[in-house]
């Protein structure tokens, strides 16, 4: 046990170094290309700013002043010729100073020689501007303020000396520092391209080991599978060895109780029974077990036949009456007549999901009902492959609902895995939920079906079952769904149960008849009725019975499935027997259309 700590806490720190060496690699990745962008774009910025802006700006303001002092120069020559000009060259003098002082330019050389480059050029702005009377009365024509504007422009010639020299001192520092930033981030980017190159390697290595890892784990899990499949193998054989081996004998227990219940002697009926049913029970175990190990082994093979899908519904649940009985439970079983009868289905394998769910309804239920319904499915049939004298695959639904107390949560949860999810689910295993429900839940997906169901506290459990089926090339005639005679008779239902009433009432309405539920806190009805169904009554109290003598008067018919409260009354009825099934109304429904009288 501690290895494997061990071991799994070794995983853990690989994976962790793993994902640390690809989030490194993510951030140098991200830092390497946001410095080559960012100095990419400084340097670009850098060569526009220091030498095509500042620098040039402050000589074109030197040279602009020399020719605006040659301008005045030859305007005291010719002064007729130059003078409506004076103030433009003026103003475009005057411009390259707002260059200096405005925009990013000015930003730049407001920085250089610690401020000094902005005091000269406002000394430099602050003489010209002084300026602008004079060259205004030039301008009008007096010339007397001409000599004075040359001599205070040539006295600012030191001063814009003095500014050029600083701007390019500023500008040779400015260049310079930007070079060393720009060095620093060639470096910074080396350093990453580096740490970036070792981490890919490290990355490189960690990739080629999980490889080899994958590699060893990829075989020993086709090991381990071949060996569970062997196992798997090893338990089918051993399961058919013993069904092989104790079938005989359980085959002379049973002999021996026929033989016994032939002869002669006196011997107790319920105990041949019980030898009789432990019997068929048993190799019933043995045939779910043996099942339930070729589908682990994956060698269950489906054995498609042609049946009677009633036939077959009937015959399953005779297997189960008497443990209903023992328990008291009423049943019924409606197979709608929009399903063919004569189909072609794994008879032997449906017949383990209808006992298998069954027995979970009877282990849920201390008293109640349980009812089992056949009818289409909603659901698209699936692509299959159709055997020999089939035409077509269709669904059919498997309804179980029963009145008990309700599966347990943790019971709920193992059923509710589907393996057939695109992520699989593991199967339920037989310690968590029982034989039947595991090898149902495995047979039902199997079979290209799927299985729902819905369960409530102290109300039961509802199953639905969605099994595929195949039609057959050359049906038998179909069920008849409807009495034409007996349409529009009348049928008053007097059951508490409302899992029974309520198949009764779908039950009857299937053959066009016109139904009544009666409960026991509402009045009797009043009208008469051509069939009386009497159940689970709650009181069979004198009205009750007063009213049933004069329904039967009235030419009502009487059948009965609940008669332990009946058969102290002097009345006649028709008996029914649980399970309930369509087969016995058919004679009743039979009557009520010809018109015969009381039973």
């Amino acid at each position: 046990m501690p290895k494997s700590k061990g071991l799994n806490w070794l995983s853990r720190f690989k994976q962790w170094m793993l994902y640390s060496f690809i989030l490194l690699i993510i951030l140098i990745t991200i830092a390497l290309f946001g410095i080559i962008t960012y100095t990419s774009d400084s340097a670009r910025d850098n060569s526009r700013r220091v030498f095509e802006s500042s620098l040039w700006n402050a000589l074109q303001l030197q040279v602009q002043t020399y020719r605006f002092l040659n301008f005045l120069i030859s305007l005291e020559a010719r002064p007729s010729q130059f003078r409506d000009s004076i103030f433009a060259e003026y103003s475009l003098l005057m411009s390259r100073i707002d260059l200096l002082r405005d925009g990013d330019v000015g930003n730049l050389v407001r920085e250089f020689e610690g401020g000094r480059t902005t005091r000269l050029l406002n000394i430099i702005n602050g003489e010209l501007e002084l300026l602008s009377f004079h060259v205004s009365r030039v301008e009008e024509g007096d010339l007397s303020y001409l000599p004075n504007l040359i001599s205070r422009i040539e006295k600012l010639d030191p001063q814009l000396g003095e500014f050029v020299s600083l701007v390019n001192t500023g500008s040779n520092k400015f260049i310079t520092s930007q070079h060393k930033a720009l060095q620093d981030k060639l470096y910074y980017i080396q350093f990453l391209s580096v740490s970036l190159l070792l981490c890919l390697l490290c990355l490189c290595f960690f990739i080629a080991k999980s490889f080899s890892q994958l590699r060893f784990a990829n075989g020993r899990n086709t090991q381990l599978k071949l060996d569970i499949q062997t196992a798997h193998d090893d338990k089918a054989n051993m399961l058919s060895f013993i069904s092989q081996e104790v079938r005989p004998p359980i085959n002379t227990i049973l002999g021996t109780v026929k033989t016994l219940r032939q002869s002669t002697n006196e011997v107790s009926e319920a105990l041949t029974k019980h030898i009789e049913e432990s019997s068929h029970q048993l190799l019933h175990t043995i045939e779910m077990l043996t099942d339930l190990t070729l589908v682990e082994a994956k060698k269950l093979q489906l054995n498609i036949s042609e049946g009677s899908l009633r036939q077959h519904m009937r015959s399953c649940l005779s297997l189960i009456e008497t443990q209903m009985a023992r328990k008291q439970l009423a049943s019924i079983l409606y197979i709608d007549t929009a399903l063919p009868d004569n189909i072609h289905l794994d008879f032997e394998r449906f017949k383990v999901i209808l006992l298998g769910l069954m027995q979970n309804a009877i282990a849920h239920s201390p008293s109640g009902s349980i009812s089992i319904q056949l009818r289409p499915s909603a659901l698209a049939a699936p692509t299959l492959l159709l055997p020999d004298g089939t035409h077509e695959t269709q669904v059919m639904q498997l309804a179980i609902r029963d009145t008990g107390v309700g599966m347990s949560q943790a019971l709920q949860q193992n059923l509710r895995r589907n393996p057939n999810l695109p992520t699989p689910q593991m199967a339920p295993d037989a310690n968590q939920v029982g034989l039947n429900l595991t090898l149902s839940h495995q047979l039902i997906y199997l079979m290209k079906g799927e299985m729902h169901f819905s369960c409530a506290e102290n109300q039961g459990c509802e199953f639905w079952v969605d099994l595929p089926f195949y039609v057959s090339s050359n049906p038998t005639e179909q069920i008849k769904n409807t009495r034409q005679q007996a349409t529009g008779k009348r049928v008053l239902i007097l059951e508490q149960d409302k899992n029974l009433s309520r198949v009764l009432e779908l039950m009857m309405t299937s053959q066009n008849l016109s139904v009544q539920l009666h409960q026991d806190e509402t009045p009797l009805p009043q009208e008469t009725f051509d069939l009386i169904i009497l159940g689970n009554a709650a009181a069979f109290t004198d009205d009750l019975l007063s009213a049933l003598e004069e329904w039967k008067r009235n030419g009502a018919q009487l059948c009965c499935y609940y008669t332990q409260v009946i058969n102290s009354s002097s009345l006649a009825y028709l008996p029914l027997s649980y399970p309930l099934t369509q087969e016995q109304f058919d004679p009743i429904i039979d009557n009520l259309g010809s018109g015969e009288g009381n039973q």
